[in-house]
């Protein structure tokens, strides 16, 4: 009954939207039947983000999620659906606290030292409000009342909507299908607020060495299915600097607090690619309202309730992908798709490769030895997510995650940062990134015991061998010395070659690892002690007059 009578109540506002989407047409023919729709006045944009707001619950939730999604929707849509993140009407402190005292056992006023009944935040699923325990500020974050339940209710909705759609052929509708099913999908573990709270713990073990990341403590006693109670970030949200850049009291407060807005751009792109590459766990909810301005340009994150994890070979290939495109390796990039997406008979890589070629001609400008992007690193994204549904290939979900969660910090930049170039730095982190993977590989646990199992045969006939390499240069040269003194020219040209063999060398290993000529602690200083000592031990054996030198 309760979903029959939630059905009612879809039928009846969407047919009301319906209407007012005609109402200059109405206003001419049935004056009194226009006065009673609701903001007749509206573009379509505004229209749908009034039609989510209406409907309530769940719907709120996708319009959020929405909002995120350009490859499905419009821009246009998208930044009209903003309007949801953070601006969903609350509900009575009353019934704030019968679901706090419902899952602690307490009210909050006999937990907290105070206790403010009016909300700073609220969304679809829960509202935030401060607290103060043990003289410490607190955000406590609770579910509103008969959310799980009108969640549940709604999605089955959903799922038989999708079923319509799909059976009744419905093209106009058709887009609906992918998010309302991936809704289905995470809004049970995002209900659980345990689930928030792991992967928070999570992220701020793996954040803990990073001074420009900040994820808040959580207070695990105070935290249940319903209630999550974390520390307070205190600072600005990117939403409202946003909402606010042109307001001169903003730019003050920011500027005092050490704000720079390409020091901050660099911040969360460095933050998103070293949690996902380097611990493979990530915020994947990205928008605005959830990442705040701290002082001197640290990032704060809050609210974890869709968080990505993705696999080392998934990472690999990430990464990869990503440098491929900066640098228009377009065979590259595909080979990379490919391999962190699922295939089936449907499926069409030829077509999807000429479609990326065909592609590339509006993404960079310059010639193939000096590519640069012309378009926004977020175009190339949707291009290629729009491009493989075209052709029947499905990236992974997390995989997903990743690409829309760069797609809204390209987003995000340009809304403050305008003038910063996120694809070229992008470009630079990944191939920081990829340099980290190869040092790591090489003392990869596979890696220590591919050496050990080798070790007792390269003792064996390895070393062997190479001495008497050594020791037969080191006779011929001595033969050559003994039977003739060898004149001075050419002792320096033997020298010379073999100081060129060694340069050689060198070379080939650092340009064949793409590792930078830079000393310290890295690849390219490996190589250059390996090929050093190579050289010096060919030079004793080429100049030495003295056998046993050699």
């Amino acid at each position: 009954m309760a979903s029959l009578l939630r059905l009612i109540q879809i039928v009846r506002i969407l047919a009301q939207h319906g209407l007012a989407h005609y109402a200059p047409w109405l206003a001419r023919r049935i004056p009194w039947l226009h006065q009673r729709l609701p903001l007749a006045e509206l573009t379509k944009p505004e229209r749908l983000k009034a039609v989510l707001e209406s409907l309530g619950g769940s719907f709120v939730k996708l319009g959020q999620m929405l909002a995120l999604q350009p490859d499905i929707l419009p821009f246009e849509y998208c930044y009209a659906l903003y309007g949801l993140l953070d601006r969903v009407h609350p509900v009575s402190a009353d019934e704030i606290e019968e679901v706090f005292r419902a899952e602690i056992g307490r009210s909050p006023s006999d937990v907290f030292d105070r206790f403010d009944r009016k909300p700073i935040a609220s969304g679809s699923i829960g509202q935030v409000h401060v607290g103060w325990l043990n003289g410490a500020k607190v955000a406590v974050k609770i579910q509103r009342p008969d959310t799980k339940a009108g969640f549940h209710r709604d999605v089955k909705l959903m799922k038989s909507l999708v079923w319509l759609i799909e059976r009744l052929h419905v093209k106009p509708l058709s887009w609906m299908i992918d998010p309302l099913t991936e809704f289905a999908e995470w809004t049970v573990e995002e209900l659980d607020f345990r689930s928030e709270a792991r992967y928070m713990k999570q992220l701020r073990r793996n954040a803990a060495e990073n001074a420009r990341e900040r994820i808040p403590a959580i207070y695990s006693e105070f935290s249940t299915q319903r209630v999550l109670v974390v520390d307070f970030l205190e600072g600005v949200t990117l939403l409202d600097h946003i909402r606010n850049q042109d307001d001169p009291r903003h730019q003050q407060q920011l500027e005092r607090e050490g704000f720079d807005c390409d020091q901050f751009s660099r911040a969360i792109i460095d933050n998103f690619l070293g949690d996902a590459f380097r611990h493979g766990m990530f915020h994947a909810d990205l928008h605005p309202a959830n990442l705040m301005i701290l002082p001197n340009n640290v990032v704060g994150y809050i609210d974890f309730g869709i968080t990505g994890v993705i696999s080392q070979f998934s990472r690999q290939n990430l990464v990869t992908m990503t440098l491929a495109y900066a640098r228009r390796d377009l065979d590259g990039l595909c080979a990379r798709f490919f391999d962190v997406s699922s295939l089936d008979e449907r499926s069409d890589p030829a077509a999807f490769r000429a479609g990326i070629k065909r592609l590339s001609d509006k993404w960079y400008k310059g010639g193939e030895d000096d590519p640069s992007l012309q378009i926004t690193t977020t175009m190339v994204m949707l291009d290629m997510l729009t491009l493989s549904r075209q052709t029947a290939i499905w990236p992974q979900r997390d995989v997903i995650k990743y690409i829309r969660s760069a797609i809204a910090i390209d987003g995000l930049i340009r809304q403050f940062a305008p003038h910063f170039d996120v694809g070229n730095y992008l470009a630079i982190a990944c191939r920081r990134y990829l340099s980290w993977h190869a040092r790591k590989s090489l003392l990869s646990h596979d890696a220590l015991i591919n050496w050990s199992k080798a070790s007792a045969e390269l003792m064996r006939s390895g070393a062997f061998r190479f001495s008497t390499f050594l020791e037969r240069v080191g006779e011929t040269s001595t033969r050559q010395t003994s039977a003739r003194p060898r004149p001075r020219r050419r002792q320096v040209a033997a020298r010379s070659a073999t100081i060129g063999l060694a340069a050689s060398a060198v070379g080939v290993l650092a340009f064949t690892t793409n590792e930078s000529f830079v000393l310290g602690w890295n690849l390219f200083t490996s190589q250059l002690i390996v090929a050093t000592a190579f050289a010096w031990t060919l030079w004793r054996c080429v100049s030495s007059p003295n056998p046993q030198h050699a």
